[in-house]
Formats: structure tokens, C-alpha cells, sequence
């Protein structure tokens, strides 16, 4: 009878022992099919947002692209960015910095307001995560009836004369607009010279306009002219003798 007892005694211990077991066994599984399905989740995730990394910005695009303005006036411009994910995301703040390529024609607040300071065109630049993007301000003068062209900076004295020594020689001229010293178009007109063997001007430079060069001893006549962006007016003549 002791025996029956211990035997069965027995196989309740191992039926308790080897339910446990899988017990266990059940618990580990469940335990590595959550783990795997966690693994594979980060992995989707991970694939969809470039394993965390954010995207970067590829190019840079100012809106409007090109524009014009008159002296003192203003306009607005925004920078946005085309990421690497191929979003666009405006930019404004300190993400993004602005600068003019000639701040005598315009210059641009941090916040992209840019104004108009004198005549002609400068290159507008948004610059975010060492990526640039460019535009470009075109500035003249509004209601332009007359055009002043001297030899003296800063003056609208009526001159009708002008002369040069010496070959070859230079003399600059400046064009103002309306009879303003302040409204300076030098670079915004059209120059010519009605004698080109006697002397030449420089037009339509980036670098300056209104450059005479004497060539050979004579006369001709230096005129500026208005471009189309501010109308059509003739300057008054100006005779220029080379000696």
C-alpha cells in the first residue's frame, strides 16, 4: 500500500514538475514572439523616418523669384526648403539667413523684408544648413520724367560740356533721376557716345557704368537713356572733347 502511495505521490510531483516546465516554456515564448514582434516594429519605423536621422535640406527656393521695387520701397520674401525625404518646409527665423549682393541697390532684414536703396539689380541669397538659394530685386525710380547727367557726383547742375586730356584717359559720368542727387541711375541707363572712334562709355556693367574712355583727340556726345524697366526720357547731351 506504501508503495501505491509513493508512486502515485510521484507522478503528481512530476506531472506538477513537468507543468511548470510548460509553464515556462509558454512564458519564453511568448516572451521572444513579443520581443520579435517589437524588433520588427522598429525596424518598419526605423526604415520609414531614415532610422531617426531628420531629413536634410537639399535645395533652398525664394518666392517671389525675381521682383521690382521702387527706391525706398519694399517686398516680402520667403525661403523654403526641399528636404531629402522630397518634403518643402518654409523657412523662417534663425534657420535661415539672408543677404544682398549689393546693399547700395538693396538690402534684407533677417526676416526677408528687403528694400529698395538705389538703382539696378542685386542678387538676393537664403542660406540654411550650409544650402543656398538665390533671387534677384530689380530696383528703379518711380514716375521718372527727367534724366541728369554731369561729370560731378552728387550734382544736378545743368552741364553741357566736358573734356578730357591725354590718350588713353578716363572720365566718369553719373545719371540722377527727376533732378534728385539721391536717385542715382548711373548704373540703370543706357549710355552712348555719338562718336565712338573719339571716345567710349562703358553701359550695362555689373561692375559700373558710365566709364568714358578717350580714344582718339575730337568731340562726340555722351547721352544716358533710360531703361525699359523705368520708362523711356533722354538725358540732356553732354559734349565731350578729348584733347
Amino acid at each position: 500500500m506504501n508503495d501505491i502511495v509513493r508512486r502515485r505521490r510521484n507522478q503528481k510531483l512530476h506531472l506538477s514538475s513537468h507543468g511548470s516546465v510548460l509553464r515556462r516554456l509558454g512564458l519564453r515564448r511568448r516572451l521572444l514572439l513579443a520581443t520579435g514582434i517589437a524588433i520588427l516594429l522598429c525596424l518598419a519605423w526605423a526604415g520609414c523616418t531614415g532610422f531617426f536621422i531628420n531629413p536634410s535640406i537639399s535645395s533652398i527656393f525664394i518666392t517671389p523669384a525675381s521682383t521690382t521695387i521702387a527706391i525706398n520701397g519694399t517686398q516680402q520674401l520667403t525661403a523654403t526648403g526641399t528636404y531629402s525625404d522630397g518634403s518643402r518646409q518654409p523657412l523662417s527665423g534663425s534657420a535661415v539667413g539672408w543677404s544682398s549682393s549689393d546693399d547700395t541697390v538693396a538690402t534684407i532684414s533677417n526676416g526677408g523684408l528687403v528694400t529698395g536703396v538705389g538703382t539696378g539689380t542685386a542678387t538676393i541669397t537664403a542660406t540654411a544648413q550650409g544650402v543656398s538659394g538665390t533671387g534677384s530685386v530689380t530696383v528703379t525710380v518711380e514716375n521718372l520724367t527727367t534724366i541728369s547727367i554731369t561729370t560731378t557726383q552728387g550734382s544736378t547742375l545743368p552741364q553741357s560740356t566736358a573734356s578730357m586730356s591725354g590718350i588713353p584717359s578716363t572720365l566718369q559720368f553719373y545719371a540722377y533721376a527727376n533732378g534728385s542727387a539721391n536717385q542715382d541711375i548711373t548704373n540703370a541707363v543706357i549710355w552712348s557716345s555719338s562718336t565712338t572712334s573719339t571716345a567710349t562709355i562703358s553701359t550695362g556693367l555689373s561692375s559700373g557704368s558710365g566709364l568714358a574712355t578717350s580714344v582718339a583727340v575730337g568731340t562726340t556726345v555722351i547721352t544716358a537713356t533710360s531703361a525699359g524697366s523705368v520708362g523711356t526720357v533722354t538725358s540732356n547731351p553732354i559734349t565731350l572733347t578729348v584733347q
